[in-house]
């Protein structure tokens, strides 16, 4: 073992390596790189010698270093303890405010450095601690863009210029992976060619009317929690016209916003948003109807005393709600919640919400019922159970009630909802596609009523071994069922197979049943019932009922680092909206006493 001390002999902090490693390796692609870190950071030309520092002697001697700050300064946030970030595979480091300047190193470790160790380096100024990593030798990914990746970074995060990124190779290839081209792609005889169209993405959605005709003296509701806006889009079904929305999330935002062009939103924490902000978007409207689904997984007893349970954070979401029904006593609301709720803390969560209700408003409170309704029921072709409360004002003398099932000869199944959908294979597919046949069925009609084209319908890239764990996978089967041949691999050992197993990973549909409940991790638990792949965000739509004229906005799958809800994410989180649509139809016979 030899004994390298970092360009100073008096430094306190020594590297210790065996020289042996310090022969290149082999150059690599990132493909062959998939599961390795990458630290991407950068240096700066124009300040303190960084380049000089960072390289030193980069040869068969001498290792160099490259340090980013501990704490929480600009460019700070770096946990040490965290794996990923103390122990990269590689750094590639490129220059300030000229992305193509990029210098790749093979990384060997990292230890703390002291302000005055820093100092002792040769580094000018240092403050505080620093994360160093050391450089063995210099080697050569080209295929790297680093301007492209910081550009999605940009448009994607909250990141700061100049803060270090950490990504697997597999995330630096999906960065960089060309974007789908926003065209119509038409289906040969063959049905497996496709060929470039002049038809855009901008151009079908112009050509959508989101005119909606509502009834004179049409309900009037107020949407929080709103998501993409599934709740929203089966009460304007029904006639009920929504005068403002709300989401924390930027991607539901886009999305809402795309769907309901001239409904105010308003992107922020709902503890945050003040009356006088709501009052200038609504314009002095008052709202008959408030809805929504505050998240109450959190939610916190308190001793169950009522002012000790609003003061508590854990239930901050659930009491925003309340806020809006305090503030505007509407005539009715509808909070939706997860079947779960009925449970948490043995019923005790449940009562203390309902209790919360009875007592809002500005005229005596509300009498509050709920239920368990089943969306099959309703005509979604998914068997999502949802927990809806009703309130109705007690000045009103209304009584809550539910929608009855709907009069069907069946349920809608997997099948019916999306075999008129192009029948793409992995790694196909368009942002603007024709349909290859006519509506086959009424739930088809229903869905294409104001559409001549498919969109989100582009499938995922699978790798061939992820398809051949497909192929092997039958209706009602799912990775566990293929578990010795086609099982999941350990991390960084794709020879050894994994321990861990999920009853609900790549888990295949039955084609003749409702899919069971979509959730937002949708684009990994289920598979196509005969396509061997993942379902496309547009068929998650068509689970979610959906109408294929909504368009989602935002990215179609999510990385780890990326900030917002995929169009995955935004589906799987929504309410069905023909089960929306039939509780939007209830409140209207409720207030209209039928």
């Amino acid at each position: 073992m030899a004994s390298i001390v970092a360009e100073q002999q008096d430094l306190f902090f020594e590297f210790d390596f065996d020289q042996a490693a310090l022969a290149p390796e082999t150059d690599k692609t990132l493909q062959q790189c998939k599961k390795d870190i990458f630290l991407i950071g950068c240096f700066r030309t124009d300040q303190k010698q960084q380049l000089e520092w960072i390289r030193v002697k980069v040869d068969e001697q001498t290792c160099g270093k490259y340090n980013v700050r501990l704490g929480k300064g600009r460019n700070g946030w770096i946990n040490k303890e965290n794996p990923r970030i103390a122990n990269p595979d590689y750094v590639i480091l490129y220059e300030f405010g000229n992305e193509k300047v990029v210098y790749c190193y093979k990384a060997g470790g990292s230890s703390v450095y002291t302000e005055e160790e820093m100092r002792q380096s040769g580094y000018v100024d240092p403050k505080g601690d620093y994360l160093v990593y050391k450089l063995l030798y210099e080697c050569s990914f080209p295929e790297v863009d680093v301007s492209k990746i910081l550009a999605l970074y940009r448009e994607r995060t909250t990141w700061i210029d100049g803060k270090p990124i950490y990504l697997t190779g597999r995330e630096i290839i999906a960065a960089q992976r060309p974007q789908v081209k926003e065209k119509k792609r038409q289906r040969d005889s063959s049905g497996s060619v496709f060929d470039d169209s002049p038809i855009m993405l901008d151009e079908v959605i112009k050509g959508i009317s989101y005119d909606f005709h509502y009834p004179d003296h049409a309900l009037t509701s107020i949407d929080l929690f709103s998501g993409c806006g599934g709740l929203t889009k089966g009460f304007s079904m029904a006639g009920i016209r929504s005068i403002f929305a709300s989401d924390i999330d930027e991607n539901c935002e886009k999305t809402f916003c795309r769907n309901f062009p001239g409904v105010p939103f308003l992107c922020k924490d709902i503890t945050l948003i003040t009356k006088e902000e709501v009052d200038e978007l609504i314009k002095g409207e008052v709202p008959d109807i408030i809805i929504g689904g505050p998240p109450c997984q959190g939610f916190s007893l308190a001793n169950k005393r009522r002012n000790k349970v609003a003061d508590d954070p854990r239930n901050r979401l659930f009491f925003g709600f309340v806020k809006f029904i305090n503030w505007y006593s509407p005539r009715v609301f509808v909070m939706e919640n997860v079947k779960g709720l009925l449970s948490m803390k043995d019923g005790e969560v449940l009562n203390t919400i309902l209790d919360e209700f009875r007592h809002a408003g500005d005229f005596g409170g509300y009498d509050v019922e709920y239920k368990v309704l089943l969306a099959s029921d309703y005509g979604v072709p998914q068997n999502r159970e949802r927990v809806i409360i009703i309130g109705t004002r007690k000045d009103l003398h209304l009584t809550p009630r539910f929608p009855e099932p709907a009069q069907l000869d069946h349920k809608i199944t997997v099948d019916e909802a999306i075999s008129d959908l192009p029948q793409i294979e992995a790694c196909q597919g368009a942002e603007v596609m024709e349909y290859p046949r006519d509506p086959q069925n009424e739930y088809q009609e229903l869905m294409r009523a104001n559409m001549k084209y498919v969109t989100n319908h582009v499938a995922m890239h699978h790798t061939p071994r992820l398809i051949a764990r497909f192929k092997a996978i039958k209706p009602g089967q799912s990775l566990v069922d293929v578990w010795e041949t086609h099982g999941a691999v350990k991390r960084g050992a794709p020879d050894e197979k994994s321990s861990i197993k999920f009853h609900q990973n790549n888990q295949r549909l039955f084609g003749n049943q409702p899919a069971p409940t979509i959730a937002a991790s949708f684009q990994s638990n289920f598979i196509h019932p005969h396509l061997n792949r993942n379902f496309t965000a547009r068929e998650g739509a068509r689970l979610q009922s959906f109408p294929d004229d909504f368009i989602f906005e935002g990215m179609r799958t999510k990385m780890s680092w990326e900030k917002g809800l995929s169009q995955y994410q935004q589906i799987g989180n929504a309410v069905p909206v023909l089960l929306a649509k039939a509780i939007g139809d209830c409140v209207i016979n409720i207030l209209n006493d039928n």
